[in-house]
Order: C-alpha cells, then structure tokens, then sequence
C-alpha cells in the first residue's frame, strides 16, 4: 500500500467512516458508501479516474431506490478542488437534497437507522446493535440458531458472518445488497438454499467421532471421522450449493488398508443413493451399521488418562490450538508412532532441509523406519 492509498484510507476512516475506497488496477478510485453531512445521511458512489485529481469524476447519489448521476458540469466544484473538499461541500453544491434525518429524529425512507428499527422482529431473529449504533448483529434466526451476521453501520460492510469461508458472500452482497433489507434477505435466501449442506453433516456430527474440526462450527465444510482402527474418513464439500456434486472423500490411514479401502470407495460410489444423505451412503459403501463413536466418561480422571494415551509422540500434547489430534501412524501395527500430521511435517523439515514435504515426510516412520502413508497428507490444510 502506498502513501497516497494509505493517506485516502486514514482520511476516509477519520472522517467519513461510512465510506469504503477501492484502488483499480488502472489508478482510478472507486469510494462507495453512507456519508453524513451536518447530521444528513448519503448514500453514494463516486467514481474518479485520475484520483487524487478530481477532473473526470462521476458522483451517484441514491434518490429512492435510484442513483441519480452528478459531475463537474452541474455541481459547483472549483478547480483547486481535492476530494476531501468535494465530500465536505456535498451538502452546499448538491441540487437535490435527499436528507436523511438521525436515529433522534423521525425516520424518513432511506434512512439506515430507520430501516433498523424497521427489522427488529424478535420472533424471527435476534437484533443486536453497539452503543454507538455502528455495528448490527443479526442471529439465533429461526432454523438457523447456529447462524449470526454482523455488518458496520452505515456502510453495510460485511465483518462477521456463520457461513463457509468459500461462500463469497461479500461479493454477493456487493452484487445484489443496496440496503440493510437487502443484505438480511440475501442472507437468509443463502441459508435457505444452504440447507442440504448442513442437513448432509448433521448425522455426521451426531452420530461419528468427529476428531477435526473441533470444535465444529457452521463455518467448517470438512469433517474427518474414525472409520475403523487407525483409519480415518475426510469428508469435503468443495461447493456448500451443490453437496454430492462436489463431494471429496479421502481414507486416511496405513498404506495398505488404505489401498484397500479405496477400491471399495470407488466401487459403492457408483451405488450411491441420492434418496439417502452422506452418512447413509457412506454406512452402506463401507458395509457398516454405525462409524466409531467416542467412549464417552463423566469420570475427570478417567478422561485425563485416556487424552494421556493419545498424546501426540513429537509435542506431547493431545488436541493442537488448531483442533487437530494425533492420527498419524505407520504401517508396522507394533509400532507405538502417533502424532499430528503438522508435527511430522515440521520434524522432517527440521530434519531434511531443502527438500519439498511429499518427498520427506511420510516416508519412513521416524520410530521404526517402516513406511508411512501418504494419504495422512489429507490432513494438512489444502
């Protein structure tokens, strides 16, 4: 970032926080966003292809539900103008006033503030908003509990949101949200239609022992569970809009069972039944009646030794700040190897400097030097 772009984001910032600038590769500026003038609120774009100078420029002011487009020839701009003057004089030199008065105030259409009270339905979703009123939280939605939306006010940025992180939503938004109603019906049509997403993992998370994520949050779109001993089931929906489609199973494990595995994977996917969800589907691929349950105690200590027997054989710890857990083993069943696939990685780097992970690690067990299984890969980020 350069100082221009750096000096644009600080004045934006400390002046017109409801404003948003965007640098295009060709060196125009794009700012969009709510600005407030005296206790008037704005809705607007501007456009200025040479920034920082002004000549050029192309001002949308929202008028209803339109924008209605202004430029040098009829506003009074003068010619030593920069664009912290053009913002600042907005309220002299525009023609057409479409004020907006203050929360204190009564609402008028178009204003932000009204549209919040206007979407404070409690038996739908919860509203929540800071004591500034420059933050709104939406959440605990009706069938969606789970789900939360957090926007900035008045500029309607996106910051927190319960969905994937591969679901662009912010782009969405840009592409079909005008208003504060535009962006919460966005948000819940995209629920909607995320539906079969989670219904697909919701006997996954019930039913399996789902060591990673954890915990499992509605923002995860892979699970990884036990399917027998040392062997693990990665489960990915690459698209959350299309579920089956996009589905990615990787078996984890031992070298040879893991081969194994794989040709009755290949072979019931062909059997697969659309009328059944994922957890079904895989039971009947594998020929199981149930995956691996945890052994569930109330017993403090009993768990604690349990956990202790887990521990990962390179950091000695169980559970990572990441949520992984030690699965990595070998293919000698004698050998005690059990560690998280990260601390491998990094031991065999540590180890083997200069040489790329696939070639080093998973090689050989560094315990008893018999071999180790690629596919403990799959538990790496992607």
């Amino acid at each position: 970032m350069d100082s221009e772009e750096r000096n644009l984001e600080q004045f934006l910032a400390g002046k017109h926080p409801g404003l948003l600038a965007e640098r295009q590769p060709s060196g125009a500026c794009i700012i969009r966003g709510v600005i407030c003038n005296d206790g008037n609120w704005r809705r607007l774009k501007l456009y200025v292809p040479h920034h920082p100078a002004l000549h050029g420029f192309q001002l949308y002011v929202q008028e209803h539900l339109e924008y209605k487009l202004y430029t040098a020839d009829n506003l009074k701009v003068q010619d030593d103008w920069l664009l912290e003057d053009l913002l600042g004089n907005l309220e002299k030199i525009l023609p057409i006033k479409e004020t907006i008065s203050c929360i204190r105030d009564a609402p008028e259409q178009g204003n932000i503030y009204a549209d919040i009270l206007a979407l404070h339905k409690p038996k739908e979703y919860r509203l929540q908003t800071n004591d500034a009123c420059s933050r709104i939280r939406f959440s605990e939605f009706v069938d969606y509990e789970k789900h939360y939306l957090e926007l900035e006010v008045p500029s309607l940025r996106l910051l927190e949101n319960s969905l994937p992180d591969c679901i662009p939503l912010a782009e969405m938004m840009v592409k079909s949200a005008r208003t504060l109603e535009d962006v919460l019906i966005l948000f819940r049509k995209v629920l909607e239609e995320l539906r079969p997403f989670y219904d697909n993992f919701m006997d996954i998370d019930e039913l399996c022992h789902v060591l990673q994520p954890s915990p499992v949050t509605t923002k995860h779109n892979s699970r990884v569970f036990p399917l027998m001993d040392r062997v693990y089931l990665k489960v990915t929906i690459v698209d959350p809009f299309a579920c089956i489609a996009s589905m990615a199973l990787k078996i984890i494990g031992p070298t040879e069972e893991v081969a194994r595995l794989r040709h009755v994977l290949s072979d019931g996917l062909g059997n697969w039944d659309p009328e059944l969800d994922m957890h079904k589907n895989l039971l009947r691929i594998f020929d199981l009646c149930y995956f691996p349950m945890p052994e569930w105690t109330d017993d403090p200590k009993q768990k604690e030794e349990d956990d202790e027997q887990k521990r990962c054989n390179i950091c000695f710890e169980y559970r990572l700040d990441g949520g992984e857990v030690p699965l990595v083993s070998c293919d000698n069943t004698k050998c005690v190897l059990n560690c998280h696939a990260a601390c491998l990685k990094e031991w065999f780097q540590t180890l083997m400097e200069g040489k790329t992970f696939l070639e080093v690690s998973f090689g050989l067990c560094p315990f008893c030097k018999a071999k180790l299984s690629t596919s403990f890969v799959a538990l790496l980020d992607d």
